[in-house]
């Protein structure tokens, strides 16, 4: 290796490791903005969920007794309060899409009717499964109408839920999220009411 091929290397090792500390940097200046932002979508989702609800609380007793009985899609729960009382669930949902993670908020009132469904996040195919996060799919009769009592299901296996055109993996995984969040409520209320 000659002398201008070893200045060469010496430079762009020098301009590389510039650079990554320029994008560490960087980074770690947008990361905490980044977080906050992350944090008031969810806040915003729980609120969508459960719109009674002035504050929420983690509850981790009825996480653990959802995974406890199956149900791992659900990987936050929250009670939720208005002033003192107590108005609801809310369950977050981390469910496999067509080509995504969808992340979900479901809340449940304490009659025990669903009381909304939110995607916070999704990766789903533009055009299609991104159809999901729309309110003509999640407020449908079949989600409006829905209680603990019902185990919802997509039209395609005889149910309620009018899927979206296109993405009905993407539709499904949704189904899924809110029957799982449903069954627990069930449980938990009727331990309430006891």
């Amino acid at each position: 290796m000659g002398k201008n091929e070893l200045r060469l290397v010496v430079v762009l090792v020098l301009i590389s490791m510039l650079a990554g500390g320029v994008l560490a940097w960087v980074s770690s200046l947008t990361e905490p903005k980044i977080q906050a932002q992350a944090e008031l979508r969810k806040k915003a989702a729980l609120q969508e969920a459960l719109t009674a609800a002035s504050t929420f609380q983690p509850a981790e007793a009825l996480l653990e007794n959802a995974h406890a009985a199956g149900y791992g899609d659900l990987v936050e729960s929250y009670l939720g309060y208005h002033d003192t009382k107590q108005v609801g669930l809310v369950f977050v949902a981390d469910v496999k899409g067509y080509s995504s993670t969808i992340r979900l908020s479901i809340g449940v009132s304490m009659d025990g009717q669903l009381s909304g469904v939110k995607v916070i996040s999704q990766a789903e195919t533009p055009g299609l499964g991104v159809k999901i996060t729309e309110p003509e799919f999640l407020e449908q009769p079949a989600f409006r109408e829905a209680t603990v009592d019902d185990q919802l299901a997509v039209v395609k296996e005889r149910g309620r839920v009018e899927a979206v055109t296109g993405a009905t993996v993407s539709s499904r995984a949704v189904v899924r999220g809110v029957n799982q969040a449903l069954a627990v409520a069930r449980v938990f209320l009727a331990e309430v009411t006891e």
